[in-house]
């Protein structure tokens, strides 16, 4: 009678919180699209792009900041102070920063280097998510170099090798042939205007080229004129809902009429995103899962663990954004670079941990056929000690005398696969807080982290407890029924296995994070 008395309510809650989405996401669609870079929000990309004729090079270098970095140049552009980059600041500082450019750029024709001659400078602002800007600088260059017989040409750009981003060379002739070359004679990228769809994940990083030039026309190697642009096919669906999600809320952000409903349907969008952000590979999932599965966990080790990588994620990106915002000079690719690798350290260590209580627990419980069947007898003929009778004391799961499972996972242990999780910083919930900080919304901006930081913990915390769940029915199917001895074997196995696994994914983070080079 209660299930049939709680139906009703049951029902209206579903209904309401259906309704819910259906208003967040009409609301949510009608609002205008933000783009964000498609490169991500930390990358300064280049394009060089060289025309040789008899008489020497022309250089035309394209330098395409994102968001992040773009936010972080606007103190040095904005010297009045206005919060604003006026056109004739965004031209003062192209003067300034070319020149900077042009030193990092060496060319060489028969082994000689080249001096360059400045031409025309030209900055721009291209609107980007959240409200924020991206920088767009144009800066030609020439230099007099003997190419009206056949020569050798090398070309490097060393212009912010700290930065991530596409970096691409083309080079063409006029009056001059190329001999064999490597680069294509036209931008595949529409010089940093449009990307290729299907080379996001692994973007060009051309910095220098070798040339072989003779004096003709026509014969340009083109590797890139006639290959288009390839259209977008990577992705998953889930990945593609919430990267439209993140541009969603990047555009309610952008608004600059924050109303009570704008602001009300952000918070809400930001919860879904954590949620969202959650569900997809990182945030210490699949490490806590195996660090959960292969423990006797409780639910209050799922929630201390969801807990904790929430809160870390969220003090994480606000010391993040705090640095960011503050120093131009501070790198923040770098930064997660460092981070990740300090995950994956303190992931190798618990994982160290973890195998080594895992092998002595497995070495003190023997054979684990051996450990069934004593089981089996101890929980028959255990006497009761107030009785004194022989009778069935039945054990709930994760107490059954430690006969098939590891220890169970200690609180430091958890605190750390929290923190370890959670350490990297999302760099879509960084656009949020900056973008709001660049509107003078940082109390909203910090409300919107929180949001997102709610919607993570919800997900993880969820996940952790059926995890914990799961692992105990498969403890009672370890002591019952006709697949008890295979079931006996898995959970005796299950500990060493989950502890290799956490050890071998936090190496890869270790490895990841000293092999990548920007």
């Amino acid at each position: 009678m209660s299930s049939v008395r709680r139906s009703p309510r049951r029902r209206a809650i579903i209904t309401s919180l259906t309704l819910l989405l259906v208003v967040l996401a009409g609301a949510v669609m009608t609002a205008p699209t933000a783009q964000a870079h498609p490169l991500g929000n930390f990358t300064v990309s280049h394009s060089n792009n060289l025309t040789l004729t008899p008489d020497g090079i022309e250089l035309l270098t394209i330098v395409d900041s994102a968001e992040i970095p773009t936010q972080q140049e606007q103190s040095a552009i904005d010297v009045n102070n206005d919060g604003l980059m006026s056109s004739a600041e965004l031209e003062d500082h192209a003067q300034l920063l070319c020149p900077q450019l042009e030193s990092a750029l060496h060319a060489e024709v028969n082994g000689v280097p080249v001096e360059w001659e400045a031409g025309n400078t030209a900055m721009e602002t291209v609107p980007g998510s959240a409200g924020l800007p991206t920088l767009r600088m144009t800066c030609r260059f020439s230099a007099n170099a003997p190419l009206d017989k056949p020569a050798s040409l090398t070309f490097d750009d060393e212009y912010r090798p700290d930065r991530i981003g596409w970096r691409e060379i083309t080079a063409k002739g006029q009056g001059v042939r190329l001999l064999d070359s490597s680069v294509p004679s036209r931008s595949i990228s529409d010089e940093l205007r449009n990307y290729p769809q299907d080379l996001l994940s692994s973007p060009l990083d051309v910095r220098s080229v070798n040339l072989s030039t003779e004096p003709g026309e026509s014969g340009n190697a083109d590797t890139g004129e006639s290959a288009g642009v390839p259209g977008f096919t990577g992705g998953d669906p889930l990945s593609r809902l919430v990267t439209a999600g993140d541009r969603q809320l990047n555009a309610l952000i952008g608004d600059r009429e924050l109303t009570p409903l704008i602001g009300g349907l952000a918070v809400l969008l930001a919860v879904l995103l954590g949620v969202g952000h959650a569900a997809l590979p990182g945030h210490g999932k699949t490490v806590m899962a195996a660090y959960l599965a292969g423990r006797s966990g409780r639910p209050r080790d799922a929630i201390i663990v969801g807990a904790t990588v929430t809160a870390t994620h969220t003090v994480g990106v606000l010391v993040l954004g705090l640095l960011l915002t503050i120093s131009s000079a501070f790198v923040g690719e770098q930064a997660l670079r460092v981070l990740g690798i300090i995950s994956g350290a303190l992931i190798v260590v618990i994982g160290i941990g973890l195998l080594r209580d895992a092998l002595r627990a497995r070495q003190s419980q023997g054979d684990p056929e051996e450990a069934l069947a004593h089981a089996h007898h101890h929980d028959h003929t255990h006497a009761h000690p107030h009785h004194g009778a022989t009778q069935h004391h039945s054990h709930g799961p994760g107490t059954r005398h430690g006969h098939h499972h590891g220890p169970g996972p200690g609180r430091r242990g958890l605190i750390g696969m929290g923190i370890a999780g959670g350490l990297v910083p999302s760099p879509s919930a960084l656009v949020v807080l900056m973008g709001s900080i660049a509107l003078g919304r940082t109390v909203f901006g910090v409300v919107l982290v929180l949001a997102y930081g709610f919607g993570m913990a919800a997900t993880l915390t969820a996940v952790g407890l059926l995890l914990v769940r799961l692992r105990g029915r498969l403890d009672r199917y370890s002591s019952e029924g006709r697949a008890a001895g295979m079931a006996s074997r898995v959970v005796s196995a299950l500990p060493t296995f989950t502890a290799s696994l956490v050890l071998v994914l936090g190496v890869g983070l270790v490895a990841r994070g000293l092999l990548f080079s920007p």
